[in-house]
């Protein structure tokens, strides 16, 4: 890796922990700083830098996530030194407390015998904000003690350079909301479908029955469903694409891709079932129109993941 790749890999780091607004300026300001650091030393030096020099030259700067913070408003309750670090205890404390809560309301609704939606959401977002004012407390508490004492030497003293991964999109950030929004479909089609599968016609006026042939490809369904629910959790945790999370993404798409072909050419799958021996199944053009939808976003989604990793791998090697 040249020593202009590493500098990049660094700015684009730095990027990733900047609000929207910051982040180009920011970014082109530290881009040109870093250059400019560069030049000098070579000119003092009278030769080009090495890669371990610029390595070197990359962690005295600091580590992005301290970097980006000295481009943010001050904050006075938790010290400068520690902030960013508090921020990403404390939003990875509130997304811990999201899923566990969230997790919960489902469980509750899918053993329920007559679910209430509305008054499940609002004991979810009863129980979030109770237990996020709590850990909001808390982890306060514990970063306002540490004091100001501990500087970013201290908080980052062991890390390294080469430890950055190489983000791609110049430290575009993952929308969270969209993320958040994957997570809890995909979570909710894991669990109903699981509840279907061991659980149908139990405990409810109706239900949802499943052909043979669609329970036969269950497992496989899982398996996706359950990547990804790790892979928007993941996204929400470091918002941010690499080459590696574009590869696992293409290879959870592509198995979906598969998985719905075959789905998509299923007679009917599922019908809705009554106690008073009524039921109902959707018509054979709106499931295929229905499977189409998701093939066909599933695709769009492939081959963004492809275009990512094309300009990635061109600017590796422009």
């Amino acid at each position: 890796m040249n020593q202009t790749d590493w500098i990049q890999r660094y700015v684009d780091n730095v990027r990733t922990y900047l609000p929207a607004p910051l982040r180009d300026d920011v970014g082109s300001e530290l881009l040109s700083d870093l250059l400019d650091q560069r030049d000098d030393l070579q000119a003092t030096l009278g030769r080009t830098l090495t890669e371990q020099e610029v390595v070197d030259l990359l962690k005295q700067r600091g580590h992005p996530m301290a970097v980006a913070a000295d481009y943010q408003p001050r904050r006075t309750l938790v010290s400068e030194p520690l902030f960013p670090v508090y921020v990403q205890v404390l939003k990875w404390t509130l997304m811990v407390i999201a899923v566990v809560t969230a997790a919960g309301t489902v469980w509750n609704v899918l053993a329920d015998a007559s679910p209430n939606l509305v008054s499940a959401v609002i004991g979810w977002f009863a129980s979030f904000y109770e237990g996020g004012i709590h850990a909001v407390a808390w982890v306060t508490l514990v970063f306002y003690l540490t004091g100001e004492g501990l500087g970013y030497r201290q908080v980052f003293s062991s890390w390294n350079p080469r430890s950055m991964p190489r983000v791609v999109e110049s430290g575009k950030r993952i929308k969270r909301f969209d993320a958040s929004i994957e997570f809890v479909v995909t979570l909710l089609a894991m669990a109903w479908l699981n509840d279907v599968w061991f659980f149908a016609g139990t405990g409810s006026g109706s239900a949802l029955v499943l052909s043979p042939a669609l329970q036969s490809l269950l497992p496989w369904i899982n398996i996706a469903l359950g990547a990804s629910v790790l892979i928007s959790l993941y996204k929400l945790l470091s918002p941010f694409w690499t080459p590696a999370r574009l590869w696992v993404n293409c290879g959870v798409n592509i198995l979906w891709l598969v998985v719905l072909a075959v789905v998509f050419q299923l007679d009917t799958p599922i019908s809705v079932e009554w106690r008073s021996g009524e039921f109902w199944q959707p018509g054979e053009r709106g499931w295929q129109a229905g499977v189409g939808v998701v093939i066909a976003l599933t695709a769009w989604d492939l081959l963004e993941n492809l275009r990512g990793l094309i300009r990635a791998g061109a600017r590796v090697t422009g």
